[in-house]
Order: C-alpha cells, then sequence, then structure tokens
C-alpha cells in the first residue's frame, strides 16, 4: 500500500470552506483608520503548524482566536461501488484544522485588533477526545489508533500541506495559499485554494474570503467565483474516484481522489477589474492593501 493517497485526500478536503458572512464593520468615528501599507509582511513563508495533541472541535483551538474550517473528507457514496472498504476507510480517516490567531493590542484608550497568524494542521479521531491534531511520530503516544497506515498517511498529507504559503501576513489581512486536489475536466489536478482572512480592528471579528487560482493548463474555475466562508465550519467534502489510479489490490495513487466543488457558503461573482490582483503570487505593500481594500468592497451576496 505504498501508494499512499489516503493522506492527499484528507489535505484535498483542506480545500479547507462555507457560511455567510456579515458586512465589514467601520472604524469607530473617534479613531481614524491608520496607513499601515508599510506594515505588511508580504515575504512567502509557511504557516505554522498546530500544536500536536490540540483538540479540533466546532470552536477556536487552544492557542487560536479562531477555527478557520474543520474539514472531514467522505467518499461519495456512488463513488465506493469496487473500492476495498480498507481504502474507503482510510480516504476519510484524517481530518484537517485550518486556525487563525486575532489578538488585540492596546493604543491608548483604545484597543485594535491584529492577524497574528495562521496554522494548518492534520489529525484523526482519538477514544474520549473527538478530532486531536497528530504527526506520524505523536500519534500512538497521543492515544489515536493509527493501524497499520496512520502514520503513512499523516506523513504524506503533511508532505502536501508543507506545499501551503502565506503570500501576505498584515494587520489586517492575510493571504493563504492551500494545495487541493480538484477534478478538472475529467482529470484530477492539484489546484490552489486562496483564502483571505480579514480581521475587524475594532472587534475581532474574522471574515473569510476564497476563491480558486486553479492549476496551470487547466480550467478549474479559477478566480470565476469567491466564496464566503463562516468560521469554526465544519466541512465534509465529498471525494470522487479517478478508476486509472487505484491499482488492482485497491491502493490508489496520489491524485486518485478529489474534490468537484469548492466548500460550503454564500457564493459570488469575483468583479473581472478584481481577478489580476487576486491571482498575483507575489505582491508589494501597496498591492496588498489595494486587494484588502476591494475584498472588503465586494458586496456580501444574499
Amino acid at each position: 500500500m505504498r501508494r499512499g493517497a489516503w493522506a492527499i485526500v484528507g489535505l484535498a478536503a483542506a480545500g479547507l470552506g462555507a457560511g455567510g458572512l456579515g458586512v465589514w464593520a467601520t472604524w469607530p468615528e473617534s479613531v481614524p483608520p491608520p496607513d499601515w501599507s508599510a506594515e505588511y509582511d508580504t515575504e512567502a513563508r509557511p504557516p505554522e503548524q498546530i500544536t500536536p495533541g490540540t483538540v479540533v472541535d466546532t470552536s477556536p483551538l487552544q492557542g487560536w482566536s479562531h477555527l478557520v474550517l474543520k474539514s472531514l473528507p467522505r467518499v461519495r457514496d456512488d463513488q465506493r461501488a469496487g473500492l476495498p472498504a480498507l481504502t474507503v476507510d482510510k480516504a476519510s480517516w484524517m481530518c484537517t484544522a485550518f486556525a487563525a490567531d486575532v489578538v488585540p493590542e492596546q493604543q491608548g484608550v483604545h484597543t485594535r485588533y491584529r492577524l497574528r497568524a495562521v496554522g494548518l494542521g492534520l489529525g484523526a479521531e482519538v477514544s474520549g477526545r473527538g478530532h486531536v491534531v497528530l504527526t506520524s511520530d505523536t500519534g500512538r503516544k497521543l492515544g489515536a489508533d493509527m493501524g497499520l497506515f496512520g502514520g503513512l498517511i499523516l506523513d504524506k498529507g503533511y508532505e502536501v500541506q508543507r506545499r501551503s504559503v502565506v503570500a501576505v501576513l498584515g494587520p489586517t489581512m492575510g493571504l493563504v495559499d492551500t494545495p487541493v486536489w480538484f477534478r478538472c475536466g475529467g482529470e484530477n489536478k492539484l489546484v490552489r485554494y486562496r483564502y483571505a482572512l480579514l480581521p475587524d480592528p475594532a472587534t475581532g471579528r474574522l471574515d473569510v474570503l476564497m476563491w480558486s487560482l486553479g492549476a496551470d493548463g487547466a480550467a478549474c474555475g479559477q478566480l470565476a467565483e469567491v466564496v464566503r466562508i463562516a468560521t469554526d465550519t465544519v466541512d465534509a467534502p465529498e471525494l470522487v474516484v479517478d478508476r486509472a489510479k487505484v491499482n488492482r489490490f485497491g491502493a490508489p495513487s496520489d491524485d486518485a481522489f478529489a474534490v468537484e466543488a469548492f466548500p460550503a457558503g454564500k457564493r459570488q461573482p469575483l468583479p473581472p477589474d478584481l481577478r489580476p490582483l487576486a491571482a498575483q503570487t507575489r505582491f508589494t505593500p501597496d498591492e496588498a492593501r489595494e486587494l484588502e481594500r476591494r475584498l472588503r468592497n465586494l458586496p456580501v451576496a444574499d
């Protein structure tokens, strides 16, 4: 069973979506918004890793102010015929967690909230504790039933998750790209989901927008729509199977399973004149600030 796509399937779900959000709250009149363009750190870096042992439920994780998304992939019912039960089971063994930390800072008599960091992690269910962030080294110590393949699944999952990039990190916007196996034109392609995390400086509330950058040379719905995702979302993405990528023993390759729909949530068109900026992978601080401004001004879909 060396082909080990089971873990990557879990990350495909880490496509990491859903739910509606309110309109961005304006600044209190007594606190004019400063120009924070120079504060943006636009040097790409990986997200922080969520600490093994962290419980992933339906509320903020320990050490993080917001659970952005918990993802629990499942092979779609009509895709299971002919697959060994073990393959179907392991495709849904792992969960993914996406967290953000918005922290308060005192400025005179006012409190300003800013985005400190974003984090990703992988885990599985642990008896008596629910879903817990794990690694192959810590799984058994933390009480997980790793079986024969749990370590391999986690190692392969983290291998793909390490491709995630924080493209922009500023006090009022984080831009995070995560890899997701997505069905495009009959093939499974590794695409990039982009998440914009927009904290409210006045209240600490977090708005999350997601869109797809697609894959090179493939029409995967890139830049067509934006999805508003509610924090504390638990998503159960359905996986479809490329039968040509499952061998005669039932072992899947890394690209055997994929999602074919964005995370659930309020969807709306991404304005055509915003798409070039939304697709950039390198930003100046001024470009990052302009992207944030445009995203905050998007109308909220009904």
